[in-house]
């Protein structure tokens, strides 16, 4: 019995340790992009801006994508019944070891064949989502 109760705590801490060490962002909201102001960044925003023009996805097939030295992208979209997508933005940085330091998350809802813009982190991520016919 006595040996169970040791099991049971030290998997308890391990698994604590390993949640307080990773530094995971969910960001638990949707983003309508029909209702984003696309002119809302301004010159002194801190953010780093990136376009990356049309973006070719399938549907539930994830496409990583390099944003900058240290940081990918990881988008998954889901073509809804009414016609819009819902992506899923997996923003992951590494450091210079190529250790994990950090992950944002968010979903957002788009229109294919329609430009929007999207901030996760510290990044500003526009594009036009256009989604391959199955």
């Amino acid at each position: 019995m006595l040996g169970r109760n040791i099991v049971a705590l030290i998997m308890m801490v391990s698994t604590g340790a390993l949640l307080t060490g990773c530094q995971k962002k969910s960001v638990g909201q949707t983003l309508h992009a029909a209702e984003m102001n696309h002119s809302s960044i301004s010159a002194t925003n801190s953010l780093s801006q990136k376009n990356l023009g049309v973006l070719p996805l399938s549907n539930h097939v994830s496409t990583t994508i390099t944003i900058g030295k240290n940081t990918q992208c990881t988008l998954t979209p889901t073509v809804l019944k009414s016609g819009d997508v819902q992506i899923i933005l997996d923003m992951e940085t590494m450091d210079a070891g190529g250790r994990p330091q950090g992950m944002n998350v968010a979903r957002v809802l788009a229109r294919p064949g329609e430009p929007f813009d999207v901030s996760i982190g510290d990044i500003s991520l526009a594009f036009t989502p256009e989604i391959a016919v199955q």
